[in-house]
């Protein structure tokens, strides 16, 4: 044989020897749809699925904001926004709680829905870009000291596109 052919011949056995210790990884994809209307932060990243409230003794609970903006298919339809309940924060590890109130925009959101007006959310009547920015608060009802423990609780915040 020649050189060449020699070289073919282990080119072909090195790619053979090579792909016998390839390593296939699968990765599943997930996505929640809903074509309608969404909520990110202001960047257009996820919401982060839980936030650290900073506390002062002798004060209470600061105000914790996330730049926001919502999602949607349609500028000419007004939001309807609410929470799920009131929010509380309960110490897992001894009493105690604290009672959250909402903002979204300059707007205080209850388990009672308050209208998002399109035209504010969205001025231009462009949706591509999302709304304005909407800085989300979460802040405590009432300042006050809190007895020492670990506090948890959730803001279930409910965004739906108005019908009409």
């Amino acid at each position: 044989m020649n050189a060449v052919t020699k070289s073919v011949i282990a080119a072909i056995a090195f790619g053979v020897a090579v792909n016998a210790f390839a390593v296939e990884k699968d990765i599943t994809v997930n996505a929640t749809v809903d074509s309608t209307l969404d909520m990110t932060l202001s960047d257009g990243q996820p919401l982060p699925t839980s936030v650290d409230m900073q506390y002062t003794p002798g004060v209470g609970l600061s105000p914790t904001t996330l730049d926001t903006k919502i999602w949607s298919n349609d500028a000419g339809k007004d939001i309807k926004a609410s929470l799920a309940s009131t929010p509380v924060l309960t110490n897992t590890t001894g009493t105690g709680s604290q009672t959250l109130a909402v903002k979204l925009g300059s707007q205080a959101i209850t388990p009672a829905p308050v209208t998002l007006a399109a035209s504010e959310l969205f001025p231009t009547g462009e949706v591509n870009q999302g709304s304005v920015t909407l800085p989300l608060e979460i802040l405590p009802a009432t300042t006050s000291p809190l007895n020492s423990g670990n506090y948890t609780g959730m803001v279930s915040l409910i965004l739906a596109q108005d019908t009409e």
